[in-house]
């Protein structure tokens, strides 16, 4: 699949059938996601993948999520019915059988932990879209840095820095194409 038609079609999807992702398909997606640039070539990122028994426990401490997330949709205009929609979500990751969480590593001096992260994003949207390359939907969800402390603690991940979260599955949806809200491009000549 050409690599601008990847970019252009890959959505943000929050309904998943219930099929299994293959472990074997998976390590290889995320290998090939390494590859992504990093600052200075630090290569500071690290994935937690939840499958089976760790996915039931990421789904409890979403539920957490969920019910102090209200606060924040209301500040950012949601209406009740995406309220609810966005707080079911949290609570099943839309059925997905498999959740990934990106981490960039943190550093004493800001400037190189900002690095780490900007590095660990692009490693993350390589994953996405090599995932939805390979058939599987995805969707960067933010909100879990809402509760970053816990997470992290949750995980004993150490000295890294919450980047994103993404249930990985099958689509059981294909959402409408969105439009671009506006052109962020400034020319200098």
């Amino acid at each position: 699949m050409e690599l601008r038609k990847v970019i252009m079609e890959r959505r943000s999807i929050r309904k998943f059938t219930p099929q299994a992702v293959d472990r074997a398909l998976l390590e290889s997606l995320l290998k090939q996601a390494l590859w992504a640039p990093s600052g200075m070539n630090r290569q500071p990122w690290k994935f937690v993948v939840f499958q089976g028994a760790s996915l039931r426990r990421l789904l409890d401490f979403s539920a957490g999520i969920a019910e102090t997330i209200d606060e924040a949709l209301k500040a950012q205009q949601f209406n009740e019915k995406m309220r609810n929609f966005v707080k079911g979500y949290f609570k099943d990751l839309g059925g997905a059988s498999t959740a990934v969480a990106a981490f960039g590593q943190q550093m004493e001096d800001k400037r190189e932990e900002v690095a780490n992260l900007y590095s660990a994003a692009a490693m993350f949207y390589n994953f996405l879209l090599l995932a939805y390359e390979a058939g599987l939907a995805t969707c960067w969800m933010t909100g879990y840095l809402n509760k970053e402390a816990e997470f992290k603690k949750m995980l004993d991940i150490g000295n890294y820095a919450l980047v994103g979260l993404t249930p990985v599955g099958y689509p059981d949806q294909t959402p409408p194409v969105p439009p671009r809200k506006h052109e962020d491009i400034l020319w200098l000549n």
